[in-house]
């Protein structure tokens, strides 16, 4: 994948006008080559500032998350493009007026690409880890030993590795439930960037007068998508005891 930069470099008609200022230094006039620098030079810098080739730099760049994720931040990421592309076939002012729409859901897909690729790595650790199905059956089968066993030494065992199985299964449960309750602060997030997406189109062909009454309510909305995005899975009983 490209740069801004590198593709701003390697655009046809900065090439073009590379190659004419070699050309005009070598075969016209040498002070003629320091103007075409600087020409080319802010020929570069416009085009590796362009805010689309900037955006789709940025989409290109993020690597994909675990599967229960990537179909919430496809929405999600779908949501951003929609409300950059109608900003930015919007009229100028009322443009200006929505910007704050458009930096807090960039905001909001930035924190969810964070999050959702935090919790890949903890999916994925889950995913090749014995399942809390299996540790429940083997759980089970520990407790049917400890009831059967005669033998002291060997029944302390067994409760040994019955209270080892069941932390094994405390951490297991945690790790599910902070999985699940991600995958549903993200879902909640696509829903509501899609309202607000739904809002800014109406309101791009409402005009800026319109869009300067309620655009503080979407920029609100979008906060506590933020907060909410930021709130951790709740405590077990347990954990909020040992706390």
């Amino acid at each position: 994948m490209r740069s801004p930069i590198l593709t701003a470099l390697l655009h046809p008609l900065n090439l073009a006008m590379a190659g004419l200022m070699v050309f005009a230094g070598l075969m016209s006039a040498w002070w003629l080559f320091p103007i075409g620098l600087l020409i080319w030079g802010v020929m570069v810098l416009t085009v590796s500032r362009d805010p689309a080739l900037r955006f789709n730099a940025l989409m290109q760049q993020r690597n994909p998350v675990a599967r229960r994720f990537q179909t919430y931040f496809d929405r999600i990421e779908r949501t951003q493009v929609g409300v950059f592309n109608a900003l930015a076939s919007a009229p100028s002012r009322t443009r200006r007026v929505l910007e704050p729409v458009q930096a807090e859901v960039d905001s909001l897909t930035e924190m969810a690409y964070d999050l959702s690729q935090r919790m890949t790595s903890l999916e994925n650790r889950r995913v090749v880890s014995q399942s809390a199905a299996d540790l429940a059956t083997d759980l089970a089968g520990l407790e049917r030993y400890i009831e059967e066993t005669e033998d002291p030494t060997l029944r302390q065992d067994y409760i040994a590795s019955r209270r080892a199985l069941q932390e094994r299964l405390s951490k297991l449960e945690d790790v599910e439930r902070q999985l699940d309750h991600v995958e549903a602060q993200l879902l909640g997030l696509a829903n509501e960037i899609e309202g607000v997406l739904t809002e800014v189109v109406r309101l791009q062909a409402s005009g800026a007068d319109v869009a300067g009454t309620q655009v503080s309510g979407l920029v609100a909305r979008l906060q506590r998508q933020s907060v909410q995005l930021l709130t951790p899975a709740p405590l077990t009983p347990v954990e909020q005891h040992s706390g």
